[in-house]
């Protein structure tokens, strides 16, 4: 059941957020050979489920898991990247300001929400996550507009983002797992 409620919870936010990079024109997709739902691909939110879910098992993997269970914390965790991700859209750009914007509230969210190992999962979320996007851009099924294309063809803040998704789908799988205990 945690893998299902992690898996929806990314396939959620993977949805709203990216809507927002569409409606914005951060981010605009060049492949519709396949389902759309909403503004998105039907294979992007089930990567960002997947993506969670995989977030999830390692941070389970990097044993010692906390047993706080309120899930007001894991709400909190998921709002907050939903809200960083709608950020991403506002900003526009990749300029220092919005960057640093993003990255900074990408290291608050670690702050607030990871502990060692769940910052373990947000620094791979970090450098995984904006490669495999770059993979989706070279593979021409999605690009970012000029102005968030300064990182090998995505967005500059793209780090930051990943930053909170690592963190805070650590700490909603340990309050998962605690509230099963």
């Amino acid at each position: 059941m945690e893998l299902l409620i992690l898996f929806a919870a990314g396939f959620a936010g993977g949805l709203i957020g990216d809507a927002a990079a569409v409606d914005s024109g951060a981010t605009r997709y060049l492949d519709h050979s396949v389902p759309f739902i909403w503004r998105s691909p039907i294979w992007f939110p089930v990567l960002v489920g997947s993506a969670t879910v995989s977030v999830g098992l390692v941070r389970v993997r990097l044993g010692s898991l906390r047993r706080d269970s309120d899930p007001r914390i894991a709400i909190a965790a998921w709002a907050t990247v939903v809200a960083i991700y709608a950020i991403t859209s506002l900003v526009g750009n990749d300029d220092t300001a919005a960057v640093a914007l993003v990255t900074m509230l990408g290291i608050i969210a670690a702050c607030a929400f990871a502990d060692r190992p769940g910052l373990i999962c947000g620094l791979i979320a970090m450098v995984a996550g904006p490669l495999v996007e770059i993979a989706i851009v070279d593979f021409d099924l999605s690009e970012y507009t000029a102005p968030n294309d300064g990182l090998f063809g995505v967005g500059l803040w793209l780090p930051g983002l990943y930053l909170s998704f690592g963190v805070a789908a650590a700490r909603i799988t340990e309050i998962l797992v605690a509230r099963r205990a």
